[in-house]
């Protein structure tokens, strides 16, 4: 079984990745992926420095995320390159750890699924959702202001879209031992044979 979890932004979805992880998926986080390309990558390193200057690099040398996040949330252009740059990196470690163990079941957080069209990857989509006040709430406490996430909102699909492509969606405006009843639901129905 391989799931393609997505959802908004400060919906969750890394909660829900940890939960099915717990129930017995391996698991792959694209925000991750990027975080280490961004770490420890040469190539992404250099292009990124190359583009925006050497005052994006760290003292250990990775990329600092957060003057990116800046300037690329503020340009589309500039979005659209970062993206052109790591995406195919990005696709490439995931389809390989997947690949390499097919027999496994796997769940895969990446925000932008359906707008980079990967569902078809998936033998199922998962969309974690909740309401707009709580997404500013989590992502207030992550040190990004409303400000900032709703130009982060902009760049994705309307959650409502993503919650219609979906094959199941989980509400995360509960507690946490709510979304964990969802989970056990989710995956005691994926092992029920059909």
């Amino acid at each position: 079984m391989r799931i393609g979890l997505t959802g908004g932004i400060g919906c969750g979805k890394s909660t829900v990745g940890a939960l099915l992880e717990k129930a017995g998926f391996r698991r792959l986080d694209s925000d991750v992926i990027v975080r280490q390309l961004l770490a420890r990558d040469p190539a992404v390193i250099m292009a990124t420095v190359g583009r925006f200057g050497e005052v994006m690099r760290l003292s250990d040398g990775g990329i600092d995320r957060a003057a990116l996040a800046r300037i690329v949330f503020a340009s589309p252009e500039d979005l659209s390159w970062l993206e052109a740059l790591l995406h195919p990196r990005v696709g490439h470690v995931w389809q390989s750890a997947v690949d390499e163990t097919p027999e496994a079941d796997w769940v895969v957080e990446i925000p932008l699924l359906f707008e980079k069209k990967l569902e078809n990857h998936f033998d199922l989509t998962v969309c974690v959702t909740c309401s707009e006040t709580e997404q500013f709430q989590r992502l207030a406490r992550k040190q990004i202001n409303e400000q900032q996430a709703r130009a982060r909102m902009e760049r994705q699909m309307p959650l409502i879209d993503k919650v219609s492509k979906s094959d199941i969606v989980l509400l995360n405006n509960g507690s946490l031992s709510f979304l964990e009843r969802q989970i056990s639901l989710l995956v005691e129905r994926l092992k029920t044979p059909a």
